[in-house]
């Protein structure tokens, strides 16, 4: 396990505004009929003295779609809605696929998603159940897929919908959960520990929390925002290796770069292993299924010490660490439980 801190700095870069991030706020009231389910926050005390902290589990797994990508798709395809769409594409790993799927059901739009060919079925079953389009790629890697996607969208001359590299998902992804969590909690938390794909959810977290300090959590089989931190650089495509966080998989933009470094503090980069012991632990320990891609955060609550990076000044300071999501293969999730 390592941290690798973004450097300070008056970085330039595209952030939701306060007229979008008030959209992201009020998104359960805005969309009424799409049932969000309100964050639950949930103590994790057996984690305090590793982490020097109170440390809370976010449990945004329990989400109407399984997992949070649902909030930042409602508030963008409202936008292009509004602006007489009728039809959206998106390229997903499964989880913003099944969001904007089920947003597209909700305000009437058709949708049409490409994922990768070794997307999880669970999550694939997800986007089919709300009507979209499913495209499987010809490609394994995320990145591939969205390349089918930006190309289709190209062709059909619908908006493509990005997970992470626009502004409208962005505030309503990370946006609405920073709110809720504040809401929830009744101050922002010291720390947010939020897994770290394209950058989107940590960003807009930290956009809504701007007094905590968000660190994102990877896998060590693909760094993206590690190595472009290391390198000054945003490292755009990236094949790593196999990893259990399929979420977190490929590059990150220049722009979700630009972003993440103005606004997230740093990323800590977990092994495989940890992240199968956090899904194991999730399940055995707190009775709750969460996806690797979640499990990236949890595990540097779980495993030892918490890096001294990553720790509060206070042990009666509040670290919050998000469970993203629970769409996950069960014959994964068993194979995972018969190995830790």
């Amino acid at each position: 396990m390592r941290f690798v801190c973004a450097p300070p700095g008056d970085f330039q870069a595209d952030l939701p505004d306060a007229r979008l991030l008030d959209e992201a706020a009020a998104v359960s009231a805005r969309f009424p009929e799409a049932r969000l389910r309100p964050c639950s926050l949930a103590r994790l005390p057996e984690a305090d003295a590793r982490a020097h902290a109170r440390v809370w589990v976010a449990l945004e797994s329990l989400q109407v779609t399984g997992s949070f990508k649902v909030r930042g798709a409602l508030v963008a395809l409202a936008r292009l809605a509004s602006r007489g769409e009728k039809a959206v594409v998106a390229a997903s790993a499964g989880n913003h696929g099944a969001g904007v799927a089920y947003a597209a059901n909700v305000l009437d739009l058709d949708a049409t998603v490409v994922v990768p060919k070794n997307a999880p079925e669970t999550k694939r079953a997800r986007i089919a159940q709300y009507g979209a389009r499913l495209v499987v790629s010809e490609s394994a890697s995320y990145d591939g897929a969205e390349r089918e996607a930006r190309e289709l969208a190209r062709k059909t001359g619908a908006p493509f919908v990005s997970p992470y590299d626009d502004v409208a998902v962005v505030a309503g992804n990370g946006g609405s959960l920073g709110f809720e969590i504040e809401r929830a909690l009744g101050h922002a938390p010291a720390v947010v520990v939020a897994p770290f794909g394209g950058g989107g959810l940590a960003t807009g977290l930290a956009c809504a929390l701007p007094a905590s300090r968000v660190i994102g959590a990877q896998s060590e089989a693909s760094p993206a925002f590690a190595l472009s931190l290391e390198r000054g650089a945003a490292v755009e495509t990236l094949d790593g290796d196999d990893t259990l966080a399929d979420g977190l998989e490929g590059g990150i933009s220049r722009a979700a770069f630009a972003r993440a470094r103005a606004r997230v503090a740093g990323v800590v980069v977990v092994s495989e292993a940890s992240i199968a012991s956090a899904m194991a632990s999730a399940y055995r320990s707190l009775g709750v299924t969460i996806e690797g891609s979640a499990a990236a955060a949890l595990a540097p609550v779980l495993e030892g010490e918490l890096l001294p990076e990553l720790r509060p000044a206070s042990p009666k300071d509040d670290v919050v660490v998000v469970l993203t999501g629970r769409n996950v293969d069960r014959a994964r999730l068993e194979s995972v439980l018969s190995r830790t």
